[in-house]
């Protein structure tokens, strides 16, 4: 899965039934969705970028389990 767009999707599908389930299902399940949507990030494009920009992949991983969208997105 190569396509910059197919991941921004991805990523904005992914956040919108986050906060869908958070809001309608309570928090418990906005966490659980939202430590899914960085480790999905993670490997759909967080060490790619990561690796690209010139750190090493473990510093990728947490940084993009730590802080997610933000932290790859502005590195590429």
């Amino acid at each position: 899965m190569n396509n910059p767009r197919a991941h921004k999707v991805l990523v904005a599908v992914i956040w919108l039934v986050a906060l869908y389930l958070g809001i309608s299902k309570g928090l418990w399940l906005l966490a659980i969705a939202i430590a899914v949507l960085h480790t999905v990030e993670v490997f759909t494009k967080g060490i790619s970028a990561g690796t690209r920009a010139g750190k090493s992949k473990l510093y990728s991983v947490i940084m993009t389990l730590v802080f997610g969208y933000a932290w790859w997105r502005f590195i590429i």
